[in-house]
């Protein structure tokens, strides 16, 4: 029989009151703000809306930064599965202190870096920021015996000290099946991922390992990942710093936040970080898709020996209270531009309807016909509310062909599934089923509910027919020259913040693009820049990796992005 998830969720936190015994803390206060169904949908939550430990945050320069006055982020402790869930839902960002628990003396977790490299000599790895590094195997001691800063930004936490970066070993998939299946043989699963056989088979399949020496970090970065990720600390304190991800309000600023371009001015926002806080051993930050961060092993911190972390993703359940509320700025990104992040939630979206009606030119009132149309369908009592239940048995309740499109457009099939027993199928297929139901309902359940009203689902059918129909506009323009294309793409940009943005004629937002697009169409130099950018990054090339390539004869180094080798071919 099926049973809706509960909203009410139990939290376990370091940082909040205790519950009294045999009354658990309840964490629905702790949930985003509900979203406004008479915005224009374009509109986005503020971080403060949004996320509760932000709710008192205020920005300032980095200059003025000071952790002492910074919110803490939140960290758990005995996390369950419906409270892991609904954290994962809304794209918290949080510290699991206990994430460990549980893992035996032969976990990988116990292994020092040498063990590593006693064990897997041939494996190999490469070094982050380091010229002449970028294939290193395992066997060779002096990546974790030697440091080797390479360069410094003072906006990043460790201010004029150079930091090295850490060594990668991607074991995931750039290793041999044999030397995968050994490494396995250690790996321990977080406890809270193992009720899912989605999360554990995912985990054990999809990590990798960082390996710093005191002194080593990363720069600002956002990741490319569509799922949550997962950093997992073994060995040694490493320090974080974060910021979500930037409000993008046209294509003209869309940014993949690569690699240290959110430094210095370098785009249309600055770094900001909210907080900045360590993550030591056995302990693990889970974070969603777009929050840039920038992290440092403090020698002040560590003795001066190599450290060990493990980074992966998982499945369920997808960060749809994320993307739903944050679509528009994340559609003009590397996550909706260059990966498939967008694709990967489509199904929610349009509740498995026909692609192409959210792809036609924006138009509210079809929008609202075909929430109609949908209501009659899925709202099984007429009460004019869509529950869990309902779309359970309209889409899921042993329908065969449409659970095979909850399979093909949910992004279900992963790649590892042909290694399951059929029993093992059928349980995964179940899995996915249940979380798509509940994936679903949230993410139209913007007043956060539980159940989803016809007003809920005609705005967010909205919501997803122009994010769409906007992107294909800029996608299908046919100008070549640049000049052409940006007054193309800024008849488009202005049309869409005008209609789905600005709530009045006075509209800040819509006033900066138009300056921006003078400033444009007076200087060559900024279209030629403006449609490089754009286009490159539907291309799949904004914040694509700088290799540091090595003449085998004169030993000269140059630095290339893959991009640029590609074209050379």
């Amino acid at each position: 029989m099926w049973r809706p998830m509960l909203h009410a969720v139990v939290l376990a936190v370091l940082l909040w009151p205790a519950a009294s015994a045999g009354q658990p803390q309840l964490a629905e206060a702790w949930r985003p703000r509900p979203l406004d169904v008479n915005a224009p949908v374009l509109q986005e939550p503020t971080v403060q809306q949004y996320w509760h430990f932000l709710q008192n945050y205020t920005e300032v320069p980095l200059k003025s930064f000071d952790q002492a006055n910074a919110p803490p982020v939140l960290r758990v402790t005995n996390l369950d599965d419906a409270t892991f869930q609904q954290l994962v839902r809304d794209g918290v960002p949080f510290v699991v202190d206990d994430c460990t628990r549980g893992f035996d003396e032969d976990a990988i977790s116990e292994f020092e870096c040498k063990d590593f490299a006693d064990r897997w000599p041939s494996g190999n790895m490469r070094a982050e920021y380091t010229p002449g590094q970028y294939h290193i195997y395992l066997k060779e001691p002096d990546w974790y015996t030697n440091i080797y800063p390479q360069r410094s930004n003072d906006e990043h936490m460790a201010g004029s000290r150079k930091i090295a970066g850490p060594y990668i070993w991607h074991v995931k998939d750039e290793e041999p099946l044999k030397t995968k299946r050994s490494v396995q043989k250690h790996w321990r699963t977080p406890y809270f991922l193992e009720k899912s056989l989605a999360n554990r088979v995912e985990a054990n399949e999809s990590f990798e390992f960082w390996f710093s020496l005191a002194g080593g970090g990363t720069f600002s970065h956002a990741d490319a990942y569509c799922e949550t990720t997962i950093s997992m600390q073994f060995k040694g304190t490493k320090r974080w710093r974060i910021q979500a991800f930037p409000e993008i309000r046209h294509y003209f600023n869309a940014s993949a936040f690569g690699d240290e371009q959110i430094y210095n001015g370098k785009q249309h926002v600055r770094w900001t970080p909210e907080t900045e806080f360590n993550v030591g051993p056995g302990q693990c930050f889970i974070f969603p898709t777009g929050y840039i961060h920038e992290t440092f092993v403090d020698p002040d911190r560590n003795d001066h020996k190599c450290y060990t972390a493990s980074t992966f993703q998982f499945n369920h359940p997808r960060q749809v209270n994320l993307y739903r509320s944050y679509m528009s700025r994340f559609s003009m990104s590397h996550y909706g531009m260059g990966e498939p992040c967008l694709d990967k939630i489509e199904s929610y979206a349009t509740l498995l309807q026909d692609k192409s009606r959210f792809t036609a030119p924006p138009d509210k009132q079809n929008m609202l016909r075909e929430a109609e149309r949908v209501m009659q369908m899925v709202d099984s009592n007429g009460d004019g509310q869509i529950v869990a239940s309902e779309l359970y048995d309209a889409f899921a309740a042993k329908k065969k062909a449409t659970r095979k499109e909850i399979l093909d457009r949910g992004d279900f099939r992963y790649n590892w599934r042909s290694m399951l027993t059929a029993k093992q199928k059928e349980e995964l297929t179940e899995e996915s089923m249940r979380v798509w139901v509940e994936d679903a309902l949230q993410y139209h359940d913007v007043s956060r509910d539980g159940q989803v009203t016809l007003e809920e689902l005609a705005y967010n059918f909205l919501h997803w027919n122009v994010v769409r129909s906007r992107q294909l506009a800029l996608r299908k323009i046919r100008e070549k020259k640049p000049e052409a294309w940006v007054q193309k793409a800024l008849e488009i940009e202005k049309d869409y913040l005008r209609r789905f943005f600005c709530e009045d004629p006075a509209c800040p937002a819509l006033a900066e693009l138009e300056r921006y697009g003078e400033h444009m169409k007076s200087s060559k130099k900024a279209a030629k820049a403006a449609f490089r950018k754009v286009r490159g990054m539907f291309e799949g090339e904004e914040g694509d990796e700088v290799l540091t390539m090595v003449d085998r004869t004169s030993g000269n180094q140059e630095a290339k992005r893959v991009s640029e080798l590609k074209s050379e071919l």
